[in-house]
């Protein structure tokens, strides 16, 4: 029987191909990964206008609402919408478009043009950035001409 002596190989560490595919790998995917981050970083203002588009819609739609409660609330409820839309009929404020339309409701319960007892209100930026993209955050609200006497005052329906 014959015995075959294996000779030990000192495997410790790596050899100079190995390391050279590897920093070739990782510098093939750092440049992928720099091209797609120089695209991101050349858009990411986008997010920033999205967000600052959207709280000062918010702000406008809150400013809005504070005074129709005050309205609705004081000696005249009677004349808080039609206050609320001389006043903010059309107007822009801090860059966000504002469009009044009186409506009523049908008995089934969809919107029609007309009537007094409703006051929708659309808000649409048009700050920086906003024409590129058309249309963003509109918020809209309608506002009721009166409110229920056992309504909490400061949460009225709008």
């Amino acid at each position: 029987m014959k015995v075959i002596k294996s000779r030990k190989i000192n495997s410790e560490g790596f050899t100079l191909v190995e390391i050279i595919v590897t920093i070739v790998a990782a510098g093939i995917l750092g440049a992928i990964f720099i091209n797609f981050m120089g695209t991101a970083l050349q858009s990411s203002w986008n997010a920033v206008e999205i967000a600052h588009d959207e709280a000062n819609t918010e702000k406008v739609l809150e400013r809005i609402v504070g005074e129709y409660v005050v309205l609705i609330n004081g000696n005249n409820p009677g004349n808080a919408l039609n206050s609320i839309a001389t006043t903010y009929g059309g107007a822009t404020i801090d860059g966000v478009g504002i469009t009044t339309q009186y409506i009523t409701f049908d008995s089934s319960g969809n919107e029609q043009a007309g009537g007094t007892d409703y006051l929708k209100i659309v808000l649409q930026t048009s700050g920086p950035g906003a024409p590129a993209i058309s249309g963003r955050f509109p918020l809209t609200t309608i506002l009721a001409n009166n409110r229920e006497t056992d309504d909490d005052p400061q949460f009225v329906l709008y």
